[in-house]
């Protein structure tokens, strides 16, 4: 075994403190960046919601969902304006009313039986 006072085992745990210190320090700079950024993140999601819910445009509370100019540009058709000269409409048949309830059918129902008499009971 060597001696402790031996100048290359000294250097040589020198070194692997010196390793060790650095990868403290860069996993603690990692991990100070990674919270900093989140809350920076976090902060400006709310920011962008409070201002939008400020202005008065919360999509949650809109009555009709937004269409595209694109869409709404496809579905709007002109009116028909050309109708057929023999073209009338047929007189509607009339139809009695359905009765608002329907009566119920009638269910025969069976009787209980009789409960079973041991010697034992």
């Amino acid at each position: 075994m060597p001696p402790m006072d031996d100048p290359g085992l000294l250097e040589a745990k020198g070194l692997a403190r010196a390793k060790i210190r650095a990868k403290r320090r860069r996993v603690r700079t990692v991990r100070r960046r990674t919270l900093r950024g989140s809350l920076v993140l976090f902060a400006v999601v709310w920011a962008i919601v409070f201002a939008q819910l400020v202005s008065g445009n919360d999509p949650a509370l809109s009555r009709a969902p937004v269409a595209d100019r694109r869409t709404v540009a496809h579905k709007v058709r002109p009116p028909r304006t050309e109708f057929a000269p023999e073209a009338e409409p047929e007189p509607l048949e009339e139809v009695a009313p359905e009765p608002e309830f329907a009566p119920e059918p009638e269910v025969e129902v069976a009787p209980e039986p009789e409960p079973i008499v041991t010697g034992a009971s």
